[in-house]
């Protein structure tokens, strides 16, 4: 799977490129570090308007002195095993927008940077996104051009929990560990980007996770086919006010939407949910690639007559009608 990270980061890095030219938008890396955490990086890929931009100066990133309006900003959280780059085709779309977007590198859980038991340390995402809120809106380039009560966060599968967790989901610990051990624990803990976790979830020591991930700052959440719906069983896990809308798909054998997307919307009243049908399944969130090794294809082969990108673009359609009316 290392092989993946490099396809995708290689032709990300070159896409995203071209597309800013003709969407006028732009892009930069940022490199934080939370030293509360053993010095935890938290690579971050920034998109943003490129009105923003100070054509004048000569600094390859210095945001305009004349720029009076606000962009709202969003947050993205990639999947297991993803990275920075996996809803590059969202970013895309939102800052084309008009939206600031970051998007973030989840620490030992992405293609290039595997760390078996950083893959089961769900709780530690949400901390990464609420990190990485903080330093750019204390950010001196951002903080001013950045409306600070139009903030929101959407994640894919993980990242679809992490969203999640944001908006006040509590995952019951205990409960997820006893689920881990059942048929329906083992099919979904069994995943390809880095194979059985359940045995790495047994592990886990629950009276390290805080016990409010929560972030109220943000006001919009979106989850696309989110994961762990084995870590909830009640309404009382549920501490959401915020709209969220959450995108499975009919065809999803990796986070089934009736364990999943469906049964977080049965517990969260200010939820709307949108299944797309036609076969798709998990994976389709996922850029397209026109080129592709064999063990790559369960992520980038699609069933005859779907094409991906105008899956995206509907998809970012929703995203996008969604995060106006609710922001």
């Amino acid at each position: 799977m290392r092989k993946i990270g490099y396809t995708i980061l290689l032709f990300l890095s070159t896409y995203s490129c071209l597309l800013a030219q003709i969407k006028n938008f732009n892009q930069i890396s940022k490199r934080y570090i939370d030293v509360s955490r053993g010095n935890r990086l938290l690579l971050t890929e920034i998109w943003y308007p490129g009105n923003l931009v100070d054509e004048n100066s000569k600094e390859i990133f210095d945001i305009s002195k004349t720029v009076v309006r606000k962009h709202p900003l969003v947050l993205l959280s990639h999947g297991t095993g993803g990275n920075r780059f996996s809803l590059n085709w969202l970013a895309n779309i939102l800052a084309g927008e008009g939206f600031i977007v970051a998007s973030v590198d989840h620490f030992g859980n992405t293609t290039d940077n595997k760390i078996p038991e950083y893959f089961v340390r769900y709780w530690e995402r949400p901390l990464d996104i609420s990190f990485v809120m903080d330093q750019l809106l204390e950010d001196p380039n951002f903080s001013d051009i950045i409306d600070h009560n139009r903030l929101a966060v959407v994640g894919f599968s993980l990242g679809g929990y992490t969203s999640l967790a944001l908006a006040g989901a509590r995952l019951d610990c205990s409960l997820f560990k006893k689920a881990a051990k059942n048929k329906q624990g083992k099919q979904e803990l069994n995943v390809p980007e880095m194979g059985d976790l359940t045995q790495l979830i047994d592990k886990i020591d629950c009276k390290q996770i805080p016990k409010v991930l929560k972030d109220d700052r943000v006001k919009a959440f979106v989850a696309l086919s989110p994961a762990l719906g084995l870590g909830f069983s009640t309404e009382d896990q549920f501490n959401v006010e915020a709209p969220v809308l959450i995108i499975g798909t009919e065809g999803d054998t990796i986070t089934p939407i009736k364990s999943n997307a469906i049964k977080y919307h049965r517990f969260i009243p200010t939820s709307q949910i949108k299944v797309l049908k036609r076969n798709l399944g998990h994976y389709i969130f996922l850029p397209k690639l026109k080129e592709y090794s064999p063990d790559e294809a369960i992520f980038f082969k699609d069933p005859q007559g779907v094409d991906r990108t105008e899956v995206h673009q509907e998809v970012g359609r929703i995203i996008v009608d969604f995060l106006d009316k609710s922001l």
